[in-house]
């Protein structure tokens, strides 16, 4: 069904109701719409709160930025550094 035809047959509906049902349907809408609004705000406000999570943990990260391993195989890699660094400079 097409938004014209859609359109056409709520106003049809419409003509034969009587005037109290009329102004219920018009709260209903005004319901609606608000209910809508309110959906769009929070969606847009949790998309904000996203982008705002995601720069902060960007931030945390800090001169290791570019390293894409987890904080146990940094501190496995280190360690073995360490280890390293133990076994040559003490000879």
């Amino acid at each position: 069904m097409s938004e014209t035809q859609l359109k056409q047959r709520i106003i049809q509906k419409l003509e034969s109701m009587g005037q109290d049902t009329l102004a219920f349907l018009d709260r209903f809408i005004d319901s609606l719409t608000i209910y809508r609004q309110s959906q769009q705000t929070t969606m847009s406000e949790s998309s904000a709160n996203e982008i705002q999570q995601q720069a902060f943990i960007r931030s945390l990260r800090g001169k290791y930025a570019h390293l894409a391993i987890s904080s146990d195989e940094f501190a496995r890699r280190k360690q073995e550094e360490i280890d390293w660094e133990d076994r040559n400079w003490k000879k």
